[in-house]
């Protein structure tokens, strides 16, 4: 559309939108009197995104207009009267009328004025808060994210009102406008950090988004790996803690996940847990998180080394109960642990797609019954049911999701190396891993920076979750190192 001004005439101002909205069928043109002034009005909005009952309040007061008014005040002081609660600013050209419209908001003519007013009468479409389905803790609180931007930062907002939080909003997209929020500390975050995340976010502030999870991808340091350097959270407490670290929050309106950076290697293996229950408690819960780790990448993987190359290494009568199990198997231990791992993560996918009181079916009786059916048919072995089950449950003790898939990509590929190499492979996987983790950085600030904690004080909160007397009494995640 030209942007051309608006008619003064009224019926040439709906004749002229209604040309150019012709296949827009959603579009709604209500003409309204306002006997005191004998003019006519006109609202432009789209149906079903209105809030009827804010609407019908301003159309019954300028429909009360008397001629008594119109000696006191002129038309244009009175309709500016009536809506100035939601008046948000004013139109001239048929171009801006038409962005607000499929912004959301309502427009309103008056015969004879040049100038159209946008209403913010937008009727918010959103479910309450709620427990995080991805992030469940047995204490703390219960509260997540929904799909408002506006209504997550107030919730932000209800828990921190420190003058110091501040929140930086900017429009994403070119067809789709979203809303994009950059919450941070003023004088925590550090400005080498702020300048960064500006930068990612100035350049791909072109791309339409859908969720925070595109805008992850898109401002991430690198995409040649299976882990994830920004951190997701459903969880306000979570983010609170992030923001007094120093970590700058982005939010993205219609996504409930809010993302965290930097983020290292250690603060996505910690949960809230960690830090309501007792530090005896939290401590050993996390230990018992980096040994689930192990298990689900390499088990499977040791399995089919010491099976097929490495028997020796086993205790004689172990070694004999193993062959046993396997003497009527027909496939090498590779073939059976492939066979299995695939089917449990089919069975897992399936789970999560299907609805839950039926997906919690699936999963449970898929799993016993296929299992104990291979190998009662000899297909596999009644040890490698018993691995890979064990590795199933290990991969659920990540507390991030997005990181555990992660893991269980990388149980196949430790798998294959054990397949070729034996232990060596096995062996050789574990160094690759290692350095790749060592290599990776978060916004330019080291991955796996815990793990080097020798004259620094964050292992402290890496591996073990220590009393908060003792530490300072910090938050979530390790004390990460501030740039100059």
């Amino acid at each position: 559309m030209k942007s051309k001004p608006l008619h003064i005439k009224l019926d040439q101002k709906q004749e002229e939108l209604k040309s150019e909205l012709d296949m827009q069928d959603d579009v709604v043109f209500k003409q309204i009197f306002i006997p005191g002034y004998e003019v006519s009005g006109l609202f432009v909005f789209v149906n079903g995104t209105m809030d009827y009952r804010a609407f019908n309040e301003i159309v019954l007061d300028l429909s009360a207009a008397q001629v008594e008014t119109r000696h006191r005040v002129s038309i244009e002081q009175l309709v500016i009267s009536k809506i100035c609660s939601v008046r948000e600013q004013d139109v001239e050209t048929y171009e801006t009328a038409k962005e607000h419209i499929f912004d959301g908001k309502t427009l309103l003519f008056i015969d004879g004025m040049v100038t159209g007013y946008v209403l913010n009468l937008v009727k918010e479409k959103n479910r309450t808060f709620g427990e995080p389905s991805t992030e469940r803790v047995v204490r703390g609180p219960k509260m997540g994210f929904i799909e408002s931007l506006q209504e997550n930062i107030g919730l932000i907002r209800q828990y921190s009102n420190h003058p110091s939080l501040i929140v930086q909003q900017q429009k994403f997209g070119t067809m789709e406008k979203r809303e994009v929020a950059l919450i941070y500390y003023e004088g925590k975050a550090s400005d080498s950090l702020l300048k960064e995340v500006n930068k990612r976010i100035n350049e791909v502030k072109a791309t339409d988004l859908q969720d925070s999870g595109m805008l992850e991808e898109l401002i991430e340091d690198t995409a040649l790996t299976p882990f994830p350097q920004i951190q997701n959270t459903e969880r306000p407490d979570k983010v609170l803690a992030a923001l007094q670290e120093g970590r700058v929050v982005i939010m993205v309106d219609g996504s409930p996940f809010a993302l965290m950076a930097p983020t290292t290697i250690t603060m996505l293996l910690q949960s809230p847990d960690d830090y309501y229950e007792r530090w005896v408690a939290g401590s050993f819960l996390r230990i018992i998180r980096y040994l689930s780790l192990f298990v689900t990448v390499f088990l499977s993987g040791i399995y089919i080394s010491l099976v097929s190359f490495n028997p020796g290494l086993l205790p004689s009568e172990l070694a004999m109960t193993i062959a046993g199990t396997r003497e009527n198997v027909p496939f090498p231990p590779f073939v059976e642990a492939i066979i299995m791992e695939v089917t449990i993560e089919l069975l897992r996918e399936a789970g999560i797609r299907l609805p839950s009181p039926i997906g919690q079916t699936v999963g449970l009786v898929g799993g016993v019954i296929i299992g104990q059916a291979a190998v009662q048919a000899n297909i596999v072995s009644s040890l490698m049911v018993i691995i890979v089950s064990i590795t199933t449950i290990t991969s659920f003790t990540v507390p991030q999701y997005s990181f555990g898939l992660a893991f269980r990509a990388l149980r196949f590929g430790a798998m294959i190396f054990a397949a070729v190499l034996g232990l060596y492979g096995t062996t050789l996987f574990f160094i690759i891993v290692i350095s790749h983790l060592s290599k990776l950085t978060s916004f330019k600030e080291p991955y796996f920076q815990p793990m080097d904690f020798i004259g620094k004080k964050t292992w402290k909160d890496a591996f073990l979750r220590l009393p908060k007397r003792k530490k300072g009494g910090d938050s979530f995640g390790p004390v990460r190192r501030q740039n100059s």
